[in-house]
């Protein structure tokens, strides 16, 4: 299909001179400002294969990230997991940090870490960054200059030593994703937060098979009603609306990266009939499959 022709998946390997890659390694970082000046392959719509981190200290821009824009601001920590729709917009003067890592490279040494344990790898609706305070800021500019130094040194174990940085990184950002989601919760409510992250954690794992909030309320030894007013409580949405939307926006994805037609991404997101994925698709998104995936084209290509 000629309109899919724009949109590629970017492999670790095709990442500006990367050393590691080269060396069999699936690990990768530089200086966001050296990034953007030397690459120009994020300026259209693409999914990534791996994990990316990106940290700004200056300038401002945007990106889009799964169908939504974004301001990059200093300050701003943005996390991204594989399969992610993505692409650069405008930005100006901006610098920091970006990392780029594989699941391999995570779990060779900590393989009894699943990443999906982070929250900000498999959410559909929470914001996709963190913005830091001043002191948070100046510990994670510590860290991550550290961690540079390590990439460029190449000392002995230092493949180890990034793994142990990368850990403490996702774990700080982890505790502060946390804060912020509990921030705006009376004491008593925030073990919902909790909830709210293992149902997440379950839709990501059963959403092609499981579409009913009874289902997951089992899993959760809850009542359906009882998650439901959770998940009003802490996202201001219903269960049932997270279950839509993580379906709706891998239909969305797959519209947009996978060259099957729009019944067989309909059947493969459990959909028998495909009358009836459409129908459910042009409910929510305003569109049918075709139309969107024309619309996204039209949009970012080019």
């Amino acid at each position: 299909m000629p309109y899919m022709q724009s949109l590629r998946t970017l492999n670790i390997e095709e990442l500006r001179c990367n050393a590691f890659a080269q060396d069999g390694q699936q690990f990768d970082m530089c200086r966001l400002e050296d990034f953007l000046q030397e690459s120009a392959m994020g300026s259209h719509v693409h999914r990534h294969n791996y994990y990316m981190l990106m940290y700004v200290c200056r300038g401002q821009g945007q990106q889009l990230i799964d169908f939504a824009h974004h301001d990059v601001l200093p300050g701003r920590f943005f996390l991204m997991y594989p399969g992610q729709v993505h692409a650069w917009g405008s930005h100006d003067g901006l610098e920091g940090h970006l990392i780029f890592f594989t699941p391999a490279f995570f779990t060779e040494r900590y393989n009894n870490n699943n990443l999906r344990e982070f929250p900000f790898f498999n959410t559909s609706h929470f914001l996709p960054y963190i913005d830091l305070s001043a002191p948070q800021a100046a510990s994670f500019g510590y860290l991550l200059e550290a961690m540079l130094k390590e990439y460029h040194a190449k000392e002995e174990d230092y493949l180890k030593t990034l793994r142990s940085f990368l850990n403490i990184l996702l774990y700080q950002c982890k505790r502060f994703y946390f804060e912020r989601a509990q921030a705006s919760l009376p004491a008593n409510d925030r073990t919902a937060v909790l909830i709210v992250r293992r149902f997440e954690q379950l839709i990501e794992e059963q959403f092609r098979e499981k579409r009913l909030v009874r289902d997951y309320a089992q899993l959760l030894l809850l009542t359906p009603n009882y998650l439901n007013a959770i998940c009003s409580r802490v996202v201001g949405k219903s269960a049932g609306e997270l279950i839509r939307e993580r379906v709706m926006l891998e239909a969305k994805r797959l519209l947009l990266h996978d060259g099957r037609t729009v019944a067989e991404i309909g059947a493969s997101l459990n959909f028998d009939d495909n009358s009836y994925f459409g129908r459910f698709f042009k409910k929510y998104e305003g569109l049918s499959p075709e139309q969107f995936r024309k619309s996204i084209h039209q949009n970012h290509s080019g």
